[in-house]
């Protein structure tokens, strides 16, 4: 999948290729799609690396150089940050259903909570999968001029 642009398949919690079937940019994704689901919206706000939290707090998680190393770097990164993202709300979405379904919310609140589940836990993966597609084309782009031709 993901060959022609990370190289060699490494060995890494997030980078094997169970994970890739899941990570990889699908046929359907791409950075035209995620800006109009308001991609760019969500990245000024997130307080991990938003251009807000970074002007205004000086917040930087990682710093991108215009090497591959670094690009792969945060590439890692992103698939980690999805996976924490993807995590979480699964053990809310959880917590909520058993909630509801012992009688401690009623279907309001179990909707309430998923909306928000979804604004403040979900969003952020759109930013990582939205990151990871224009990752890979500088790669790519990167690479073939390294080629000699």
């Amino acid at each position: 999948m993901n060959a022609d642009v990370l190289g060699p398949q490494k060995m890494g919690l997030l980078q094997h290729r169970a994970w890739d079937f899941w990570l990889a940019p699908k046929r359907f994704e791409s950075p035209q799609l995620y800006e109009r689901l308001g991609v760019l919206w969500i990245k000024r706000y997130v307080p991990t690396g938003g251009d807000y939290f970074r002007k205004k707090y000086g917040v930087r998680v990682i710093d991108i150089k215009s090497t591959i190393e670094s690009l792969l770097k945060f590439e890692k990164r992103t698939r980690l940050y999805e996976a924490i993202h993807l995590g979480a709300f699964l053990a809310f979405l959880l917590f909520s259903i058993w909630q509801l379904v012992s009688g401690r919310t009623n279907g309001i609140g179990f909707v309430m909570a998923c909306v928000v589940y979804v604004l403040l836990i979900l969003s952020p993966v759109l930013l990582q999968r939205y990151n990871r597609i224009r990752v890979y084309e500088a790669i790519r782009r990167m690479r073939q001029k390294q080629v000699p031709l």
